[in-house]
């Protein structure tokens, strides 16, 4: 016997819900591990504060400004 239409669209509602559940948890689960110690932390802010004032980084910037001011507008336009 085949199950009908509503039987299907149940049991598709049934394994998203368990889905989102299972989510929700792994998102509770992430929040509460920190992702770095202290000091890697610090590390990590002294290294993207030692990127961020080269030359390169610069350059890359104002090459790329265009396209940024053009990305702002779009997504107020579309919004």
């Amino acid at each position: 016997m085949l199950p009908t239409a509503e039987q299907v669209l149940a049991e598709e509602r049934l394994a998203f819900t368990d889905r989102i559940i299972g989510l929700e948890q792994q998102v509770r689960e992430l929040q509460q591990t920190p992702l770095a110690t202290p000091s890697e932390a610090v590390a990590m802010e002294s290294s993207y504060a030692l990127l961020t004032s080269t030359t390169t980084w610069r350059a890359g910037r104002v090459v790329m400004l265009p396209v940024r001011v053009l990305r702002a507008v779009q997504r107020r336009v579309i919004r």
